[in-house]
């Protein structure tokens, strides 16, 4: 690995404008060793440091069949359009790399057929019909039949008829296997050496293999996986070793049984379908707040108990009725086993219900990852900006069952002591005041008149978002967009393109945006981002932490925010010529004893506690008081 990320290596050669950075070479050395000795490995390395490509070249090197899964859809598209191309260059052979996903991303020939590609069909809406014949042309030429390749988005009711997900694929019965799109996807990937998913696909891999080596499975057999965005990985697991009960999921079943039983020429088992789908309205009306998440430590019995009958009844009556109907006759118990899981909260469940729908997740995963995929499974490579604090994993340790794992740590590349200004004001009111908001919301508009816009304003609840956005957009002169607007590839496009904009953000905007140069100036985050009191996987992992006699706020909490700040701060700079102020408007960074923990974990930068200071370091000092 020296010797390709050396000034003179094989990378120099392969990409112009090459900077040897000793952090990049650092890391490919650690993961080249964990996938020469086979053990697992933690791996941090701050913004800047090349992270793909310092895992990408010793995996291919490493003559194994490795995995990469990421989190977001825009890493997948970067690793395959632009790190793997320099990967192969640097190497001087021909990469086989595949990207696999989820079944529901690829459209299904069964489907097409049934709904008249090859005939003519109705759409249920007449949106959708018109919808259906624009992409048509696609439908008729396309090879992989892939929806990234869409000319247009489809809505979610015309996509739902036009793919399938694993619950609904007939498999190996199906009469268009041999011309399958998704099949043909996992075909490449067979006979890839690389593989790019995402951390969904895998653990769906994970789940339906059991921990076993032989059984049946989504990814193709491998000797690694290298999880990249790993911080997201807790989230992702509990996801897929969860299980939800929801009303779009139960009329979609409800729609593939009334479908299947036409082109099985019975007829429908019509009053089985409706009990199913009253007892369905009945269990969400009965628990489902109008937004937000309610957690359920005692759900009610009763009506679940009736949907679990109606989806055996149902089950019952599609039995027995060929392979389709067979097919769906199991889904509907799998259906009805998800619906019995609701029943069951406890110290190793949460249960919670959020607008038309109930879910629940296991509150640690740690054990059923050791036992899935850690003990038995292929070396598994972890890398994030935030893994840890201070050098410190015992955290995300803990919380994926990965103490005995090798840890690596390495800084960023960029100095943020020259770069990077860190602003927090002494006269913020506490965030629990009355009023807190308004301040925020004067703060920002002082900010951004001295940054000149060029700003991202972070909020910590969609609550703080709505509050906060109508007074920014009414009284800055400049672009403001918030999150809602538009798609958030199509915000962030314009963020980026329209230079003095703003743009207001929650959730997902705390990770995964690269926004490099003078498009993003200006952090603001309203808040230290404590998970949201009453948030119920939250609520019930603090409260198993003090089951098992430890202390909730400092085991839990506090790191948990500690890395949610990490990666909201390294939104700011993300190149060796930006330069930026990061605003936290929160008093408790200065006057809580837990705040020296959340600047220590922060990369090194001057701290200041007046605003003349970000004035001067943006050389607006004139405009102070605008």
């Amino acid at each position: 690995m020296d010797t390709t990320f050396g000034p003179d290596g094989r990378l120099a050669r392969a990409l112009p404008g090459f900077e040897p950075r000793s952090e990049q070479a650092a890391l490919a050395v650690a993961v080249e060793r964990a996938l020469d000795t086979g053990r697992h490995l933690l791996a941090e390395a701050g913004t800047g440091t090349g992270k793909s490509l310092a895992y990408l070249l010793p995996a291919l090197e490493s003559g194994q069949r490795v995995v990469v899964a990421t989190a977001t859809k825009a890493l997948q598209e970067q690793l395959l359009a632009k790190d793997v191309p320099i990967a192969a260059r640097a190497l001087g052979r021909e990469v086989r790399v595949a990207v696999l996903k989820g079944r529901q991303n690829y459209a299904c020939r069964k489907a097409l057929h049934g709904f008249g590609l090859l005939g003519g069909a109705l759409m249920r809406t007449a949106e959708d019909a018109a919808a259906f014949e624009e992409l048509r042309p696609w439908l008729e030429a396309t090879e992989t039949g892939d929806r990234a390749e869409l000319p247009l988005e489809p809505s979610a009711t015309l996509w739902s008829e036009l793919a399938v997900g694993p619950d609904r694929c007939a498999g190996r019965r199906c009469p268009f296997l041999s011309t399958c799109f998704a099949e043909a996807a996992r075909e490449r990937a067979g006979e890839a050496e690389l593989v790019i998913a995402n951390h969904a696909l895998y653990f769906a891999d994970v789940a339906l293999r059991g921990g076993s080596a032989d059984g049946p499975r989504v990814l193709p057999p491998h000797d690694a996986v290298v999880f990249d965005e790993a911080h997201r990985l807790e989230e992702s697991a509990a996801t897929w070793l969860g299980g939800r009960v929801s009303t779009p999921g139960l009329r979609r079943f409800l729609a593939d049984v009334e479908r299947a039983c036409r082109e099985a020429e019975r007829p429908a088992p019509g009053r089985a379908l409706d009990r199913v789908d009253r007892a369905g309205e009945r269990l969400i009306r009965a628990v489902a707040p109008a937004r937000g998440r309610r957690r359920l430590r005692e759900p009610p019995a009763e009506p679940v108990l009736v949907l679990i009958d109606a989806l055996a009844a149902l089950a019952d009556a599609l039995a027995a009725g060929g392979d389709e109907l067979d097919a769906l006759s199991r889904r509907s118990l799998a259906m009805a086993d998800q619906a019995g899981a609701i029943l069951e909260p406890g110290l190793e469940r949460v249960v919670w219900a959020e607008p038309e729908a109930v879910a629940w997740a296991p509150i640690d995963v740690s054990d059923d990852l050791a036992r899935l995929l850690w003990h038995d499974g292929p070396t598994c490579v972890l890398v994030s900006a935030t893994l840890g604090a201070g050098g410190d994993f015992g955290f995300v340790q803990r919380r994926l069952g990965l103490e005995g794992a090798d840890t690596f740590a390495v800084g960023s590349p960029y100095d943020f002591g020259e770069q990077a200004l860190l602003y927090v004001p002494r006269t913020m009111p506490d965030p629990r005041a009355e009023g807190a908001l308004a301040r925020v919301a004067e703060e920002v508009l002082a900010l951004c008149a001295l940054s000149a816009g060029r700003a991202l304003v972070l909020t910590t609840s969609y609550r703080a978002l709505d509050e906060i956005a109508p007074v920014v957009r009414d009284r800055l002169p400049y672009e403001v967009l918030v999150q809602g607007d538009l798609p958030r590839e199509r915000l962030l496009e314009r963020f980026r393109d329209e230079v003095d904009s703003v743009l207001l953000a929650t959730s997902t905007f705390w990770q995964g945006i690269d926004v490099p140069g003078e498009s993003l100036s200006l952090l603001v985050i309203d808040k230290l981002p404590f998970s949201a009191p009453g948030d119920p996987l939250h609520e019930a992992r603090c409260e198993r932490v003090e089951y098992d006699g430890g202390d909730w706020f400092r085991e839990y909490a506090l790191p948990a925010a500690v890395l949610q700040l990490r990666q909201g701060f390294g939104r700011l700079i993300r190149g060796h010529a930006d330069r930026g102020v990061v605003a936290i408007l929160d008093p408790r960074l200065r006057t809580r004893g837990y705040g020296r923990a959340f600047v220590a974990s922060l990369p090194p930068c001057p701290v200041v506690s007046d605003r003349g200071a970000v004035a001067a370091f943006f050389g607006s000092g004139e405009r102070l008081t605008a």
